[in-house]
């Protein structure tokens, strides 16, 4: 399977992935207790406005084509379905297994879904928790193959 995409820090550098990508997190976190939810993402820096700060790790994810998705087990697809999304740019089903399962949902969150990155939609000050708006995996849900 051929898997591409690229992200651009706010710093300008640019982080292009085809077949082999392996970077997590772009910035310094940590997982503390949340009063949201359990356990969280937390900046352990300071963090600027449209920075990246994470991208997938197709060491620590589980990127299936249809084809495998459509051979697994009803109760495996719901997993998938639930924790994970269909990629339609790349004709995959993504799910993570890295620190990223921590981030909590906030309708306000400060990271933005960027292609397969998620970006900071403000300046997120060191010790703040790292959020997301789940539903931006909504979409991506109703558009995928069923």
């Amino acid at each position: 399977m051929e898997y591409k995409y690229s992200v651009q820090s706010i710093s300008g550098k640019v982080f292009n992935y085809h077949n082999l990508f392996y970077i997590m997190f772009h910035v310094k976190i940590k997982i503390m207790p949340s009063e949201i939810h359990g356990l969280g993402l937390f900046a352990d820096e300071n963090i600027s406005k449209k920075e990246v700060v994470y991208s997938i790790n197709s060491y620590l994810d589980l990127i299936l084509s249809q084809k495998k998705y459509d051979k697994l087990y009803d109760n495996e697809k719901r997993t998938i379905k639930h924790y994970g999304y269909f990629d339609k740019e790349n004709s995959c089903w993504h799910l993570s297994f890295d620190d990223i399962r921590f981030c909590n949902h906030d309708a306000n969150g400060n990271l933005a879904l960027c292609g397969n990155a998620l970006i900071t939609k403000k300046d997120i000050k060191k010790g703040a928790e790292i959020l997301q708006d789940y539903n931006e995996f909504e979409t991506l849900r109703k558009n995928a193959p069923e």
